[in-house]
């Protein structure tokens, strides 16, 4: 049994339970803000302070604004004498943008020419119409990497230099240009043993050049065209 005062049902429950609540925004009590200095920063400290940090490259903050730093990573590395060393990843020559090198650069060059060549070396046999002596296709390709890996070797890595891009400017106007001639004035014998390097290094040489100079190699090579009345079929 309920004792004397307490609810009896869900009706007297909701009226005691308001009972004491505020109702009416008359019954809200009014008092001062605090005036006091608060004794942590600010918000508005903390994202200025934030702010300066990014501008100063500490993204992430120090000891001092409670922002704490990324751990410090490094490698160690066993001397022949058994002893440990630190290497910082500042100091660790290892690691670097250019995994391959100039030399793998090189390489990788050359391998795609050297496929374009076998490529245009097939498909001159096959405009005229001649047995395809893949035997003597590899070999000419085989002969051909050295000669490419030197080239590529020795210029790819000083592209942009603006003397190796006039260098390339008139070796890709030379061969472009020689290209069309020995196609239209040659012997298809001739042009079955000229066209693959020539088309190879014209390529290259392209693709090497800032754009401004290939479109000038270009333009050159067009200009060329149209002057000595050539056909495209």
């Amino acid at each position: 049994m309920n004792s004397p005062g307490e609810p009896r049902n869900r009706k007297e429950r909701r009226a005691a339970g308001l009972k004491g609540s505020i109702t009416k925004s008359s019954e809200i009590p009014l008092s001062q803000p605090s005036r006091r200095t608060p004794k942590s920063k600010t918000l508005f400290e903390i994202a200025a302070e934030r702010q300066a940090q990014l501008q100063h490259g500490e993204p992430f903050g120090n000891a001092d604004t409670g922002f704490s730093s990324p751990p410090s990573i490094s490698t160690t590395q066993i001397n022949p004498d058994g002893t440990l060393t630190e290497i910082s990843p500042e100091g660790d020559s290892q690691f670097t943008d250019d995994p391959i090198g100039p030399f793998g650069q090189a390489l990788f060059f050359t391998l795609t020419l050297s496929m374009l060549h076998f490529t245009l070396d097939v498909l001159v046999h096959h405009q005229y119409r001649q047995a395809i002596g893949w035997d003597l296709i590899v070999q000419r390709t085989l002969i051909t990497f050295p000669i490419l890996l030197a080239l590529v070797y020795t210029l790819h890595s000083r592209s942009t230099a603006l003397w190796t891009q006039f260098l390339f400017l008139c070796l890709s106007m030379g061969a472009g240009c020689y290209l069309i001639y020995s196609s239209n004035e040659l012997a298809y014998f001739a042009v079955m043993k000229r066209a693959p390097p020539l088309g190879t290094l014209w390529v290259w040489s392209v693709i090497e050049m800032r754009l401004p100079f290939a479109l000038g190699s270009l333009i050159s090579v067009a200009i060329y065209f149209w002057w000595g009345g050539y056909t495209i079929f």
